[in-house]
Order: C-alpha cells, then sequence, then structure tokens
C-alpha cells in the first residue's frame, strides 16, 4: 500500500469510525465483506469484531472497597503461605499447622502407597529387635538406605519396627534420625488400623510427647511431627 493511499484509508475510517484510525493494526477498507455472515479475510474479521466491540458497554473500574472482608484460608493454605524459615517450634504445635500439615501428608501417604504397590517385596522379615537396630543405625544416617528400605517392608514389619521405636526413644540418642525413620514407616503404613495396632501408635505418640518435655528445643520439631502425623492421619487426636 502506497503511503498516500494509506492515509486516505486512515482519513475515511476516521470519518465512520475515529477509533480505527488510532488502532494498532490499520485496515484499508471500512466496511467488512461477508459471506452468509462469515468473514471473507483476516482484515474483514477485524472490521466485525471492532464493530461488536463498539457496541458493547464500555469497561468500568470499580473503586476499591473501603471494608475488605477478610476470609479464612483452608489449614493446609494457611500453612503452605507461611515462611518456613520463620515458623518457630511453638508454631508446629499449634492447630493451623497440625491441620495444615495433616492434609499434605495424607496426600503424599497416597501418592507414595500407590507407587510401593509397583514395587516387589521380597525382603525377608525381621526376627528380632537386635537384628532390627543393626540394619536401621549400624550405618550411621544413611537417607539412601531409608528410601530403599521403608517400601519393601511388610506390614507386619512395619508395625514391629514402630513398636521397637517406642523402646529406642527411650535411650534419648539420634533423635532426629529415629523420626526420619518413623515417619518413612508411617508413609506406607495402611491407615486402616486394628485396635492392637493403634495401641502401637498412641504408646509411640505418648513416647514422643515425654521427649518433647525433656529434650532441647531442637529436637522439638521432628518430634511434633510424629505426634502430628498421628493424630490427624491416624485419627488420634485425643492425644494432643
Amino acid at each position: 500500500m502506497s503511503k498516500k493511499l494509506f492515509s486516505q484509508h486512515a482519513k475515511e475510517e476516521a470519518d465512520v469510525n475515529e477509533d480505527y484510525s488510532k488502532a494498532a493494526i490499520p485496515l484499508s477498507k471500512t466496511k467488512p465483506d461477508l459471506v452468509n455472515g462469515i468473514p471473507l479475510s483476516g482484515e474483514d474479521y477485524l472490521l466485525v469484531v471492532r464493530q461488536q466491540a463498539k457496541q458493547c458497554a464500555q469497561t468500568v473500574v470499580a473503586e476499591r472497597p473501603k471494608n475488605v472482608k477478610k476470609v479464612q484460608l483452608p489449614p493446609h493454605l494457611q500453612m503452605l503461605l507461611q515462611d518456613n524459615t520463620s515458623i518457630s517450634t511453638v508454631e508446629h504445635a499449634s492447630e493451623v499447622w497440625r491441620k495444615g500439615y495433616g492434609v499434605v501428608f495424607k496426600s503424599y501417604q497416597s501418592y507414595m502407597q500407590k507407587q510401593r504397590n509397583c514395587m516387589p517385596t521380597t525382603r525377608k522379615e525381621l526376627n528380632s529387635i537386635n537384628e532390627a537396630y543393626s540394619i536401621l543405625y549400624s550405618n550411621g544416617e544413611n537417607e539412601c538406605s531409608i528410601t530403599d528400605f521403608a517400601p519393601s517392608l511388610t506390614q507386619h514389619d512395619i508395625l514391629r519396627l514402630l513398636k521397637y521405636h517406642c523402646q529406642w526413644l527411650k535411650l534419648h540418642d539420634n533423635i532426629d534420625l529415629k523420626c526420619k525413620w518413623i515417619f518413612s514407616l508411617l508413609v506406607y503404613l495402611d491407615p486402616v488400623l486394628t485396635s492392637s495396632n493403634m495401641t502401637i501408635l498412641r504408646e509411640l505418640s505418648r513416647e514422643c510427647g515425654k521427649l518433647r518435655s525433656e529434650l532441647s528445643e531442637t529436637h522439638e520439631a521432628p518430634l511434633n511431627t510424629i505426634i502430628t502425623i498421628i493424630a490427624v492421619a491416624f485419627g488420634q487426636a485425643d492425644l494432643l
């Protein structure tokens, strides 16, 4: 399109609709060519859109309300929006934190147990508490062995190890590592339990509660995590 022709069309568009002359994409016609109401070209389509937009009401920006209603977010969203680096051990035991963490743990537990169904469980059952302690803690902190070992355990062995941890926690050593093992065992523990099996979890929660009151604050976070999982994910909230 020549410069002169462009200026002529711009003037014609301005006579019909002044907005066309200010458009980001100038057009060479003022009326669209339609066949059965369908634009023939992209240019015709743009003309139709502009004509329809002209008939719409102008957008009005509402004023900001003077009084903003505060909406209470679900607990798990409140927890996720917090800066984890600023959460104290006291906040870890708060009701908001417990409910929020419980929702996240249940989702993680469900996912990991589905993945576990695809893994072969050929590991032989544990025979004694000494054998179990040697397998779990003879090499110190080895997170790789935790992730590999826990999914391969049967439900019977998971419950047995949780019961053993009720005794091992009384030794007051390696608390953080033991809490990691307990966490992994709880992830792969079937949430549907008999009353006798639930007794093991309740005893474990009570033991964590005792340690929390006896040890320094550095161990409160992992202990609170175990207590929260048993209370929320396994329905033992009366222990809080």
